[in-house]
């Protein structure tokens, strides 16, 4: 089954330049909504994306570049919501074949391997890779600046004025000290 992506960018590679291009993408105000979904966030407030293209090896190409998403979480210590932004860097390998020859030795490229993508149609889906970087690299436990967890101290017998936690071990301890 293919789920269609939530910010799918395409570049057409089949007529790529000697010397490549630059490409720049922004998500736009939907695709940021149903990418706060995916993300998990309170608010996904932009995805910028900046990639050179350049050919590499017989029918191949290399993207190198940034995205850089803005989002509002949930601290995990203060539960206060806050922005923050999240950048990566891209860089990822697209072929056609599942190899590629070059200088009379050949070069084993799997098309299945996580780090290759694939040209499909003389086409490479550049908006997914981003976000799949992104959702990589997002902190599962996210804290706001300064945010810091201060345990509470334990409530034991020996605090002072203070009653004893019910404690499965007291009646033990009780039992124990009437011998």
């Amino acid at each position: 089954m293919n789920i269609e992506p939530e910010f799918s960018r395409t570049i057409d590679v089949s007529r790529l330049p000697p010397e490549g291009r630059n490409e720049r993408f922004a998500a736009m105000e939907e695709e940021c909504a149903a990418l706060k979904d995916r993300f998990g966030v309170n608010a996904f407030l932009s995805l910028e994306v900046e990639l050179s293209v350049q050919p590499w090896k017989k029918g191949a190409c290399r993207v190198r570049g940034k995205a850089r998403a803005a989002m509002t979480r949930t601290c995990v210590v203060t539960l206060d919501q806050f922005d923050t932004t999240l950048e990566v860097r891209l860089d990822r390998l697209f072929a056609e074949r599942a190899s590629v020859r070059m200088d009379g030795k050949e070069i084993v490229v799997s098309v299945d391997d996580d780090d290759i993508g694939q040209i499909v149609d003389g086409e490479i889906e550049v908006g997914e890779l981003a976000v799949e970087e992104l959702l990589l690299e997002l902190d599962p436990h996210p804290r706001k600046p300064g945010a810091e967890f201060k345990p509470e101290a334990a409530n034991d017998a020996g605090d002072a004025g203070e009653p004893a936690r019910n404690n499965p071990f007291a009646a033990l301890k009780a039992l124990k000290d009437d011998d």
